[in-house]
């Protein structure tokens, strides 16, 4: 086999062997192409991985060390107003604006908010269930400008 390849290369003339030099080092140089482009975009993508996981190991640690610490106390009571009165003054307090706060019995009330940032909106929950609020029920959408809307049914839990 090697003879037949070595006689047709000494066939060929000067300027033909330098083209099939020149073809053969494109082609090695496709074929390297065509295998080390997927070799590198597969490591790539093994490091973007490696560094959401170790993102993700941080966060839940720190969650770890949230959940492990004790209560100072028990949860701050509620202030004696009504449920609705209570609603409008904490999210006043931080800037929320309550487009439905609606009375649905001695101690519950449905409360709509059009547009608020997703973090304030968490946090003003988060503050509600530690003041002893309940939500039974709760709607989140998202707003078209980054902002969202929520819609929820709150009840004081037992004080």
């Amino acid at each position: 086999m090697s003879e037949r390849i070595m006689t047709w290369w000494t066939g060929l003339s000067r300027r033909e062997r330098w083209l099939v030099g020149i073809a053969g080092l494109l082609a090695l140089g496709v074929i390297l192409w065509g295998l080390g482009r997927p070799a590198y975009a597969a490591f790539a993508d093994l490091e973007a991985q490696h560094r959401a996981a170790i993102e993700r190991e941080g966060r839940v640690a720190a969650k770890l060390q949230l959940l492990a610490r004790k209560p100072a106390g028990p949860a701050p009571t509620v202030i004696d107003a009504t449920v609705e009165q209570y609603l409008t003054l904490s999210a006043g307090e931080i800037g929320l604006t309550l487009d439905r706060n609606e009375a649905r019995g001695p101690d519950q009330a449905t409360v709509a908010i059009a547009t608020a940032k997703a973090p304030v909106l968490a946090d003003w929950l988060a503050g509600l269930e530690a003041q002893g609020f309940v939500v039974d029920q709760l709607t989140i959408t998202p707003g078209n400008d980054g902002t969202v809307g929520m819609t929820a049914e709150l009840r004081r839990g037992a004080k």
